[in-house]
């Protein structure tokens, strides 16, 4: 586990360091970050990359990897819980795409994935695994100040009995509403962003969180600071049917 981690660590920071040298088939896909909260809700931390399959042409089609911890360090022993996320996907970014860089107005991306996995990688009491297929789309205005908001919806091939109602907390859909201050000529703001997000039913067996990242200091050198706010259901896989509420703070690494 510790040898996976720091290998992804370090492909993530030198895909980051080489970003803007060439188009490197290897990228952050999802957020990057580690958050610490108190005794209760621990460290929490996601690493996420994805792969042109087709590298070096710009075909859409990836292969994105996932896996978001919990780690309650804040003991003698400390433990892990993780959930390990493989997908297949085509992303149609507007702008940015093998049809001529068409744009489509107000769209940022679409993207459809046939299989994405998501299971806790061991065996016994604390098993979960799902399969699922999904489409996702984001919109968004704005040069400077963007707003925007990005829904996936989703369906399952396959749950195991462990987790065979996550349905019922999950449901079929997750959704995105932001905010985002995106240009260096705007005097100490840039990448700046709010989110908040819900799914399945947040005022039932669902969730809502809110997001904060901003700058540590008036320069553009990565990283940023983020603040999480969760309340609700499923943020981990093992405890899926317990109702959680946690704030944590920490450090987010953008592209």
């Amino acid at each position: 586990m510790k040898q996976l981690i720091l290998i992804l660590l370090l492909t993530l920071f030198t895909s980051t360091l080489f970003a803007e040298t060439y188009e490197a088939p290897l990228s952050i896909y999802k957020d990057n970050y580690i958050l610490a909260g108190d005794k209760t809700d621990q460290v929490k931390f996601q690493l996420s990359l994805k792969y042109n399959l087709l590298w070096p042409f710009n075909s859409g089609i990836y292969l994105g990897y996932t896996q978001l911890t919990h780690w309650w360090v804040y003991r003698e022993r400390d433990t892990m819980n993780t959930m390990y996320q493989p997908e297949v996907m085509y992303r149609f970014a507007s702008g940015n795409n093998m049809f001529n860089n068409y744009i489509i107005p107000y769209v940022d991306y679409m993207q459809v994935s046939p299989f994405s996995h998501c299971s806790t990688g061991v065996e016994g009491l604390d098993h979960r695994s799902i399969n699922m297929f999904y489409g996702q789309i984001q919109v968004s205005a704005g040069e400077i100040y963007n707003f925007g908001t990005n829904l996936k919806v989703f369906g399952y091939y396959a749950k195991d009995p462990e987790n065979k109602d996550i349905n019922d907390y999950k449901k079929n859909y997750t959704a995105d509403f932001f905010f985002k201050i995106r240009s260096k000529e705007v005097t100490y703001l840039d990448k700046e962003e709010v989110h908040f997000s819900c799914g399945g039913s947040p005022v039932g067996k669902g969730f809502i969180q809110g997001e904060l990242i901003f700058r540590i200091m008036t320069t553009y050198v990565q990283p940023r600071a983020f603040i999480q706010y969760y309340k609700g259901y499923d943020e981990f896989f093992t405890t899926y049917t317990q109702k959680e509420t946690c704030i944590r703070a920490g450090l987010i690494f953008l592209d």
